[in-house]
């Protein structure tokens, strides 16, 4: 999540209409939703409208309690709970992250690109304020560093205090959280990554050059021979546009880059994209010998997770 989230979200056409008609279906009884929260029915429910710009539609919330509602330098932050996707941050008015599904986002966004470099032994996030990313990379014991640059303090003592699952990897004597800018970190470090993550919000305002050349570039500069990037590159149904532009992009930097996917309900446009880059490594195959605990990726399945070759000619 950039600036603290890590994407714009969305959710898609076919899928899209058998969610809402279940949820239609569940909504209509009070018990279902008791199982669910243990707390009330659904006449009591109020709903969260997200605002989302880079989608085409506005997915609506119930809300069983607000839990904190603020606002930082950067953003307005709200942590309220529902009943499918149980608990969930938003930041101005876009879901970041929900506990019923946020595993799927980080497991694809950290363990392809771990999983594929032989002995990663340090990592840069940037972005990634839930610790969600930070979390997943720390479950690699060769590790030996894990560098977050965040610029949003509040969202990480949300994320802390709201989410403390998924902000655990904090805790990890590896992990250095550094609030500052990352395209200034990595010019003034100078230090070469292993692995490099983008856990970034969607491509408006500040955050529009973070999916342009000239930071790619920088990424690709400030790799290890061997080094990975990945990028979450929003949803192939509703911005088909900008995974083929970034993918494009990052074929002029890298020898091989390829895309992972992941559906999930909590971001609009469902079919969720990863773009991978490596200069000198295929990602597709999965070369670490340590195998983490994770609840969907798979090491036995890393190739699957990628887009296979005829789709991705089409798409891409």
């Amino acid at each position: 999540m950039g600036n603290g989230r890590g994407r714009a979200k969305r959710r898609g056409s076919f899928w899209a209409n058998v969610v809402c008609e279940k949820s239609r279906a569940i909504f209509k009884s009070g018990t279902a939703a008791q199982r669910w929260t243990g707390r009330r029915g659904v006449a009591d429910l109020k709903t969260f409208t997200e605002n989302e710009p880079a989608s085409p539609i506005n997915a609506r919330y119930p809300v069983t309690r607000v839990l904190y509602r603020g606002k930082s330098k950067y953003q307005k932050i709200l942590v309220f709970e529902s009943p499918f996707h149980g608990r969930v941050l938003a930041l101005d008015d876009i879901v970041q992250l929900t506990t019923r599904e946020e595993h799927f986002y980080h497991e694809l966004l950290v363990h392809p690109i771990l999983q594929a470099h032989p002995q990663p032994r340090n990592v840069l996030i940037i972005g990634g304020g839930d610790g969600g990313a930070a979390r997943e990379a720390a479950k690699y014991p060769a590790l030996e560093k894990i560098v977050q640059c965040e610029l949003d303090d509040q969202v990480v003592a949300v994320a802390r205090k709201f989410f403390p699952r998924v902000a655990a990897g904090y805790a990890d004597r590896r992990v250095e959280l550094r609030f500052e800018n990352g395209q200034a970190f990595m010019r003034a470090s100078g230090a070469l990554w292993d692995a490099i993550i983008l856990d970034l919000t969607d491509p408006l305002g500040p955050a529009k050059p973070l999916f342009e050349r000239r930071f790619y570039k920088l990424c690709a500069d400030h790799l290890t021979p061997n080094g990975f990037l990945c990028a979450q590159t929003e949803s192939l149904h509703f911005h088909r546009d900008l995974v083929r532009t970034v993918a494009r992009t990052l074929r002029d930097l890298f020898a091989y880059v390829e895309v992972a996917t992941i559906p999930l309900t909590m971001y609009p446009g469902n079919w969720w994209t990863f773009t991978i880059a490596s200069k000198t490594l295929d990602p597709k195959v999965a070369r670490n010998q340590f195998t983490p605990r994770t609840r969907i990726y798979a090491r036995a399945d890393h190739a699957w997770f990628f887009l296979p070759a005829h789709v991705r000619a089409k798409i891409l």
